[in-house]
């Protein structure tokens, strides 16, 4: 065999051996960073891809969350509005229950029409041409009319001293008291005496000096004080 054909090779490796494994050398560092940026990448893919599930997943927790949360208002504040309902509808059930057995267990404190009715606001007064309020009734009834209570109670007060004339006054308890006025100053009950309902007080007298000259002529004034307030008594009698 040709010694030169040999020696050609072998001097080529001694002369670029250096560059050869030089690049050999750079080859594996590339082929390395290659691998290793597709691997980089790979793994920002995944990241990305769980961050991207995550915030999926805790989008879809708080919607149902929210679901959960407005559904419970809203029960909760339909449970408030029956509630009231019911406690509203209680009370004005309670309330028609108590007016009415109220105003059935007035009498009439006597027989007669109604001359003028309760008003806040002043009206004329003949008698003494001047405007006041009206804080009852005056009940148009010949003189000597028997006059009732219009409740149980107990005389608390008789005056024959008032503008209103001959008075008395009966507390009913619970916290109503009715006004007599312009009776005969002979009257059948004394003070402190507890009375029935129906029973005689006195009779319709001419001892007013307030509305002694009105165009209705004799009447029974008749007011009803709820606590310290005069009330219209149209609450708890009919005439």
């Amino acid at each position: 065999m040709d010694k030169n054909f040999i020696k050609k090779p072998i001097d080529f490796v001694k002369k670029e051996g250096f560059y050869i494994v030089l690049f050999i050398c750079l080859c594996v560092v590339a082929t390395a960073a290659i691998l290793t940026f597709r691997s980089d990448e790979n793994q920002k893919v995944n990241q990305n891809k769980t961050t991207i599930s995550q915030q999926k997943k805790n989008s879809e927790t708080a919607i149902t969350e929210d679901k959960h949360d407005n559904a419970l208002q809203v029960k909760q504040n339909s449970s408030k509005e029956n509630s009231k309902e019911n406690t509203n509808v209680q009370k004005q059930e309670a309330s028609k229950s108590v007016s009415s057995s109220t105003s059935m267990d007035f009498q009439k404190p006597v027989e007669g029409n109604i001359a003028r009715g309760y008003s806040q606001d002043p009206v004329y007064w003949d008698s003494t041409e001047s405007y006041r309020p009206n804080l009852g009734y005056e009940i148009q009834a010949k003189i000597g009319t028997p006059v009732f209570a219009a409740m149980s109670g107990k005389v608390e007060k008789i005056d024959k001293n008032t503008q209103d004339g001959v008075e008395v006054i009966i507390n009913h308890q619970n916290g109503l008291k009715t006004i007599y006025s312009n009776l005969n100053s002979n009257l059948k009950v004394s003070e402190g005496q507890d009375i029935s309902k129906g029973q005689v007080i006195g009779v319709v007298g001419n001892t007013t000096l307030r509305s002694a000259y009105e165009k209705y002529g004799d009447h029974l004034h008749f007011a009803v004080l709820k606590g310290d307030e005069f009330v219209d008594p149209a609450r708890y009698i009919k005439y």
